[in-house]
């Protein structure tokens, strides 16, 4: 049962942050009876989200099987307003950032709705569709100073996680891929995420709103000639891994990987 993974999650870990208030043990988990009785007896996976559903949320949840053969998961999505869903963690999470980030989640399927319509569905997916895929599965909003952003576009790790450390007391971290929080349930170090900037005025209740602007006139594919995003080694961020404390844990080349020439 994913409730028996989610009962044991440590919630005080900085990437449920924004996430918590719906996962057990918090306030809109426990508001919500039939998250409640889904503690008791094993419950879809597809209900539970549906019992936990903000208002503000633009889908319901429906079972993997309601999926038509042959209609793309975006297509039926986008036509119905319902978000087929498995019984496993992944797409759980999927759920909870259609709940955190509804605007941005509704442009990425308004977006790869029209894709389909003009190029059909295929192998090939193409620039734009793979982007959003890339961000709806392991994307990562971050607002940071300019000589912390430079030093992760350029991956100078030692530069960003060490010298200028201090500055991540500035930043606003905010998780939209629901495959990089599925890593998170059992964190290890070379989760990598495949982060964008947040403009640096967004105030930190504008951050779905804003970004979605911000991708709305970025995934073009005129604009993503240019990629707009970049790796980061997430458990290099103070306070995610005890162990970065130590500055060797930045030694290791395989997670900590130079620019490529």
């Amino acid at each position: 049962m994913i409730v028996d993974v989610l009962s044991g999650l440590d919630t005080t870990r900085p990437w449920w942050s924004p996430l918590r208030a719906w996962l057990p043990g918090h306030a809109h988990w426990d508001a919500a009876p039939g998250a409640a009785a889904g503690m008791n007896s094993p419950m879809p996976v597809a209900l539970l989200l549906n019992a936990l559903a903000p208002a503000t949320c633009p889908v319901r949840f429906t079972s993997q099987s309601a999926l038509p053969a042959g209609v793309a998961y975006e297509q039926f999505i986008g036509q119905n307003g319902m978000c087929p869903t498995r019984d496993n963690l992944h797409d759980f999470f999927n759920g909870l950032c259609w709940f955190r980030f509804p605007k941005v989640k509704t442009l990425f399927n308004k977006i790869q709705c029209r894709q389909i319509l003009r190029q059909g569905v295929g192998q090939r997916r193409g620039v734009v569709r793979d982007t959003i895929t890339l961000l709806d599965e392991g994307g990562l909003f971050l607002q940071a100073p300019s000589p912390l952003w430079d030093a992760i576009e350029q991956r100078d790790w030692r530069r960003a996680f060490i010298k200028e450390r201090a500055l991540w007391q500035q930043t606003q971290i905010a998780i939209i891929g629901h495959a990089l929080l599925e890593k998170c349930v059992n964190p290890y170090k070379a989760i990598t995420a495949n982060v964008i900037r947040i403009p640096s005025d967004t105030p930190a209740g504008a951050i779905d709103e804003v970004m979605a602007q911000t991708l709305a006139n970025l995934l073009t594919e005129e604009q993503l000639q240019i990629k707009p995003h970049c790796p980061l080694p997430v458990m290099g961020i103070p306070g995610w891994d005890a162990d970065s404390e130590n500055p060797g844990f930045y030694d290791d080349p395989q997670v900590f990987r130079p620019p490529r020439p």
